[in-house]
């Protein structure tokens, strides 16, 4: 749960522009890291846990490590997502979430530029920290679209509350609250507009990743950059 405030000064149809395009990135990570990277999804970190585990028990030392410090870059993003805002943009969260823009393109651009086979040598956990501390800067700070709380970086909630909120939609028409129903909707439309773009950027990420490989980072850091600079034109007073 985010402890600080979410909103940038975007009008509606902007920040359902950005959440689209995010969750668009999202999708282009996770698959890099997913199909590419040794089944590491670095967007979130369930699978990681399991794992960190079986690397445990069998005794992968440099798995194990790679793994936790990947673990600690995720944290330490959500912990700097909380940090950062006060002391880069004043408290004003709609700087904040144009700077974190930059900085986790800056973030894509590295991993980019990193050495893959080296690294997934020793481990594709050590190869990915730059897209671990990007999601957990992401996952904290991109919290809400409309005050209702979606993920641009994986699809379990999303779904989860897709399902609910459609039922919930479903009875109260049926009950004739023609009002709470149409809320309902738009809410279950938003999770599955979100997830929707989600998959979009598997597909897209899969169908690049043999023609681009690493390159394929590239364009993640410059969605994340044109993201950014929208923004600024949008909303200018950093």
């Amino acid at each position: 749960m985010s402890i600080h405030p979410t909103r940038a000064r975007l009008s509606p149809r902007q920040e359902e522009i950005r959440f689209a395009l995010l969750a668009v990135g999202g999708g282009v990570a996770g698959a890099y890291g997913s199909v590419y990277c040794g089944h590491v999804f670095a967007n979130a970190l369930t699978g990681n846990l399991v794992s960190l585990a079986a690397e445990l028990y069998a005794g992968q030392w440099a798995g194990v490590l790679a793994r936790l410090g990947g673990v600690g870059l995720f944290l330490l993003g959500v912990a700097l997502s909380v940090v950062l805002p006060v002391r880069m943009a004043g408290g004003d969260p709609g700087v904040w979430q144009r700077r974190c823009l930059l900085v986790e393109a800056g973030c894509f651009a590295l991993q980019a530029l990193l050495p893959y086979r080296a690294l997934t040598a020793l481990s594709p956990a050590l190869y990915l920290w730059p897209v671990f501390f990007a999601s957990g800067l992401q996952y904290n700070t991109f919290t809400a679209l409309h005050g209702v709380p979606i993920s641009t970086l994986f699809c379990t909630n999303n779904l989860r509350q897709l399902t609910l909120h459609g039922l919930v939609a479903r009875r109260q028409a049926r009950a004739g609250q023609r009002a709470e129903a149409d809320r309902e909707t738009r809410i279950a439309l938003s999770y599955l507009a979100v997830t929707g773009l989600f998959c979009l950027g598997l597909l897209l990420g899969v169908a690049l990743l043999a023609p681009l490989g690493p390159r394929l980072m590239w364009l993640n850091a410059a969605l994340l950059l044109g993201l950014w600079l929208w923004q600024k034109l949008a909303a200018p007073a950093d």
